[in-house]
């Protein structure tokens, strides 16, 4: 038990780390750029130092260019997917029309279905109130009303079957004429420098799903060995369609036994002569209509001799045409590291070399910059701090054989050399700390005008820094020694004085400039 949640843990931390990472969007086709972490957008882009970046350059034709990319630390009009009209391919020898070619065209026409304007007789049957009246003949004419409502649901339905068949065997049919020109047509899709990838993928999804059908009917071998059987298939359709076309016909054969019923019905209504009316011509559509899916359903039957099987070693390379298809997500994804104060990514696409496509060349895509922030950093810089020792510098002399002082300058402006440590921040303003060796100016020279310096530091800036610091500071000042105070009497020749060079804290503020 302890284990199992030790590594669900152990899954759930990694899983939230890799998830920080920051994630670059390039879109060459709409030559855009987004930025997203944790799925979010981001407006402002940084990168923490060490932290995963994930670049995908997405939407570019990787059948004929190369993607790379470089990276730096600081510190389409469409062209024609064929020679002629696609229409052209449905044409029979000489330019005429084929069997198979009339075959495509059968089934567009019918399939609308009649409509029946139930809004004007109160929405019908079933939300209207009827035929006004409570009379035999009322009764009679609400009771046929009814049924006829419920006749005209049951031929939508059967014409909603007759379109989706209709459409199965137009596609059957359309398969036959671009089988044997699918593969090469597909091959001038990816090599078409014109053509996006989403319309490389749509179009050959055309191509593939006609001959194939749809990727959900063609998920092993055994579904693909039955799309060898086109004839059957075919006849299968074609069976489905008849039986549809006779349903419907029966149905018509309702509605006119109907209008033929409300005929011997007196009913002095004006609502009721224009519902035989409108019935009457909804019967007249419907049969017109039933008569064209019969005729259509013949000339199927006799355009179902020209067709052949297909080939299954012709289908097994349209399949492994699609699997490549579904796979290719026509990106190319790139990890790397935050590095430096400023990661340069130069993006290329290169022309595959074992292509010759004439006037197909390099191309050079935007630069992206991500500035990076964290880890720890250390860098020198240059500048001037003025100090101050917490006990005031006295300059010593002989006055009368007396030891008397003076006050020396109360600061000491001191060119310094600053070392700065500290972990860089997201944005501009960073903490840390620095130690410094200055030079004062206007000292006495020797090792009293060297100091040493320590405190903490406001950095300003990532690339080119400003730094401002204070804090304590340590140099040597000269002190009376041998126990001598200010006042005591001295004898000494030449006016010596016993003196010695101590060290002594005191305090300081810098600006300085980086320079590393």
């Amino acid at each position: 038990m302890k284990t199992w949640l030790f590594s669900v843990l152990f899954v759930g931390m990694f899983s939230s780390l890799h998830g920080q990472g920051l994630h670059i969007y390039y879109d060459v086709q709409a030559d855009s750029i987004s930025y997203t972490r944790n799925g979010q957008p981001l407006e402002k882009v940084r990168a923490r130092k060490g932290g995963p970046i994930t670049l995908q350059i997405k939407n570019y034709n990787n059948y004929l260019y190369r993607a790379s990319v470089k990276e730096e630390d600081e510190r389409a009009r469409m062209a024609p997917v064929m020679g002629s009209n696609f229409g052209s391919l449905f044409a029979g020898p000489g330019g005429g029309a084929s069997p198979l070619s009339m075959l495509s065209g059968l089934f567009g026409a019918p399939g609308g279905g009649s409509s029946f304007p139930f809004g004007d007789f109160g929405g019908g049957f079933d939300t209207g109130d009827g035929f006004a009246g409570s009379n035999a003949a009322a009764q009679a004419a609400n009771a046929l009303f009814k049924q006829f409502s419920q006749t005209t649901r049951l031929i939508r339905n059967t014409e909603e079957g007759l379109k989706k068949v209709g459409d199965e065997m137009q596609r059957l049919a359309r398969a036959q004429q671009i089988k044997s020109i699918a593969v090469s047509e597909i091959e001038k899709l990816r090599y078409n420098p014109a053509i996006p990838p989403t319309e490389i993928r749509r179009l050959s999804m055309e191509y593939l799903e006609t001959i194939l059908g749809h990727e959900s009917e063609i998920q092993n071998l055994e579904q693909l060995l039955e799309k060898t059987n086109a004839r059957e298939e075919l006849t299968q359709r074609l069976e489905e369609y008849q039986k549809y076309a006779r349903e419907l016909e029966g149905y018509y054969e309702l509605v006119s036994w109907i209008r033929d019923s409300l005929g011997h019905i007196a009913l002095p209504s004006a609502q009721f002569v224009e519902f035989q009316n409108a019935i009457a011509a909804f019967q007249d559509s419907g049969l017109s209509q039933a008569e064209a899916y019969q005729k259509t359903a013949i000339e199927a039957r006799q355009a179902l001799a020209t067709m052949e099987d297909n080939n299954l070693e012709q289908l097994i390379q349209l399949r492994y045409i699609l699997e490549e298809l579904k796979a290719n997500t026509f990106s190319h994804t790139f990890r790397t590291q935050a590095k430096g104060d400023l990661l340069k990514l130069k993006l290329r696409l290169d022309p595959i070399d074992s292509l010759s496509i004439p006037n197909l060349y390099g191309r050079e895509l935007s630069t992206l910059e991500v500035p990076v922030y964290g880890g720890f950093k250390v860098n020198a810089s240059i500048g001037v701090s003025f100090g101050s020792f917490f006990e005031q510098p006295q300059g010593y002399f002989l006055r009368d054989g007396v030891i008397v002082s003076e006050d020396k300058d109360s600061y000491l402006p001191i060119i310094t050399s600053f070392l700065h440590f500290y972990p860089q921040s997201a944005g501009n303003v960073s903490f840390g700390g620095a130690f410094g060796l200055g030079l004062s100016l206007g000292g006495d020279g020797g090792g009293q005008s060297i100091h040493f310096l320590l405190g903490p530091s406001l950095i300003l800036g990532q690339g080119e820094r400003i730094a401002l610091s204070g804090g304590l500071m340590g140099g040597r000042v000269d002190r009376l020694g041998q126990g001598y105070q200010v006042g005591d009497s001295l004898v000494s020749e030449a006016g010596a004085l016993p003196l010695r060079s101590v060290y002594e804290l005191g305090f300081f503020v810098g600006l300085s400039f980086n320079v590393l």
